[in-house]
């Protein structure tokens, strides 16, 4: 086993226990929580509700992860099961106002989306993002779990609740997309 195996188990190790101390209760223990998943999580919720909404969804998160916490089972990672209940968040803050998830563009994104040589004129990281917000949803959503939330193919599944042939599907599909968009397909 390699020392980053090892090193992976044991931090792995330490949240199992940080998670059962909040479990019974103990606020510092959540915490803690909050602290390893805030940065992670507040990029996955900017990316899906856009930055003013971020805070609230956010809030709404923690609050319920709070609640449910006793619940938590330990079938999955913490944090597949957290980005589950913020995946159901944003879908709650979306349907609240009666549009689908990729409506929050803003009108330079919608811009950017719009212009014909959009490639040429923008470095690559906007040109990645163009890319991302041309893919169906579906597919954007598995991209964004696997490396915003840097969550696994298989806790992908779980928490979209999706067959994971379908989610390896999505992810390779949406690599294709990304790739062909970029003129590198």
């Amino acid at each position: 086993m390699s020392i980053l195996q090892r090193w992976s188990r044991h931090r792995a190790g330490d949240e199992d226990g940080t998670v059962t101390a909040a479990q019974r209760g103990d606020r510092d223990a959540f915490d803690t929580l909050v602290k390893a998943h805030e940065k992670l999580l507040r990029g996955f919720l900017t990316r899906r509700v856009g930055a003013e909404a971020a805070e609230d969804v956010l809030q709404e998160t923690w609050m319920a992860a709070w609640s449910a916490l006793p619940k938590f089972t330990n079938q999955s990672r913490f944090k597949a099961w957290l980005f589950g209940i913020a995946l159901h968040k944003i879908q709650d803050y979306h349907r609240a106002r009666g549009r689908a998830p990729a409506e929050h563009l803003s009108e330079e994104e919608e811009a950017r989306l719009a212009a014909p040589d959009v490639y040429a004129a923008i470095d690559l990281r906007d040109a990645i993002e163009t890319a991302l917000l041309r893919l169906p949803e579906a597919q954007r959503e598995v991209l964004e779990m696997y490396y915003y939330a840097e969550l696994t193919l298989p806790e992908i599944a779980d928490v979209l609740q999706r067959n994971q042939n379908t989610v390896k599907y999505q992810f390779y599909r949406a690599h294709a997309l990304v790739a062909d968009g970029l003129g590198a397909g």
